[in-house]
C-alpha cells in the first residue's frame, strides 16, 4: 500500500522539479552574413541566419526606423531591405514566443559573406 502511494508522489515531483528549472535565453543572432546597397536609393538589402520560425527585426539606430519579418519557411534565414545611408549603426535581434534575443549590433556597409566585419570606409 505505502510503495503504491510513493511512486505517483515521486512521479509528481520530477514533473514539478522538471517545470522549475531555469530556461536557456535565446542567443543572439550572429551579425548578417551580407549586406547591399539596395534598388532604391537609401536603402540597404540585409541577409543573415536565425532560428528558425524566429520573429527578425532589423531596426537602424539613426533613422528610428526598423522591418520585423516572420521565417513563416522555417528555412532559418532572413532577408529585409531598410533605410538608411551607409556608415548607419543599425542592430538585430530575434523572437521566439515570448522569448527574444539580445541585439546584435552592425554597420550599414557593403559586406559578403566572408567579409571582415569591419569596412574601412566607416571607420
Amino acid at each position: 500500500m505505502r510503495r503504491r502511494l510513493l511512486l505517483p508522489l515521486l512521479g509528481l515531483a520530477l514533473a514539478v522539479s522538471s517545470c522549475l528549472s531555469p530556461t536557456l535565453p535565446l542567443p543572439p543572432p550572429d551579425e548578417p552574413s551580407a549586406i547591399n546597397a539596395g534598388a532604391t536609393a537609401g536603402t540597404w538589402e540585409v541577409f543573415g541566419s536565425c532560428q528558425a520560425g524566429a520573429l527578425v527585426t532589423v531596426f537602424n539606430e539613426k533613422t528610428g526606423h526598423g522591418v520585423v519579418v516572420e521565417d513563416r519557411a522555417q528555412s532559418g534565414s532572413y532577408h529585409v531591405t531598410i533605410e538608411g545611408a551607409q556608415c548607419d549603426l543599425a542592430w538585430v535581434t530575434e523572437q521566439i514566443g515570448g522569448d527574444a534575443s539580445a541585439p546584435t549590433s552592425f554597420v550599414l556597409a557593403a559586406r559578403k559573406p566572408g567579409d571582415p566585419r569591419e569596412n574601412p570606409a566607416c571607420q
